[in-house]
């Protein structure tokens, strides 16, 4: 007699495959220079994240997020702590990580870079004060004041070094008003 899963497994095994199906292949993940450079090495030496993130002074979820390019900034305390865990130049590390700013702002102005309003979504031009739909005031990023990574302007705390942003809300690019 043929004996079937109870249903409950019928539909876990649905969901993973459709997750499987939306993650990314392990090789298509665009790591950038930065996070390219630290991912090699660690696997070279046969790491873990979680032993780095360890060694370093920081979370898994952390590297993961440097690895895989979501986090650009890296403070230079974390830049030498990395380079003395995976044996790499933290002065290479330092000016790979400049490097990768670098081009990315450089983007962002080639790009004539918009401002999203945070009411309604709507795109507005970067030196806007204003929603151009709504007419809610709108800001640009806001720079940390101790780790100099930019948030979007309604954060109230810093998405790098977990330090309040409060007080620092006006606009960045509008601060000489």
């Amino acid at each position: 007699m043929l004996r079937l899963p109870p249903a409950s497994h019928a539909v876990d095994r649905s969901q993973m495959a459709r997750r499987k199906l939306q993650k990314r292949a392990f090789n298509d993940i665009d790591r950038g220079a930065l996070g390219g450079l630290i991912f090699n090495a660690r696997r070279l030496h046969s790491l873990t994240q979680a032993e780095v993130a360890a060694a370093i002074g920081r979370d898994r979820p952390w590297l993961s997020d440097v690895e895989t390019g979501k986090i650009t900034f890296v403070p230079d305390d974390d830049i030498r702590a990395l380079a003395h865990a995976l044996s790499l130049d933290a002065q290479q590390l330092t000016a790979t990580r400049d490097n990768v700013r670098k081009h990315a702002a450089a983007g962002a102005v080639a790009l004539g870079r918009r401002l999203a309003c945070q009411v309604c979504g709507h795109s507005n031009p970067d030196d806007a004060n204003f929603c151009s739909n709504c007419g809610t005031q709108v800001f640009a990023d806001v720079e940390c004041p101790a780790c100099g990574r930019l948030n979007e302007a309604p954060a109230n705390f810093c998405t790098n070094c977990g330090r309040p942003l409060r007080g620092r809300l006006e606009p960045r690019a509008h601060a000489h008003l």
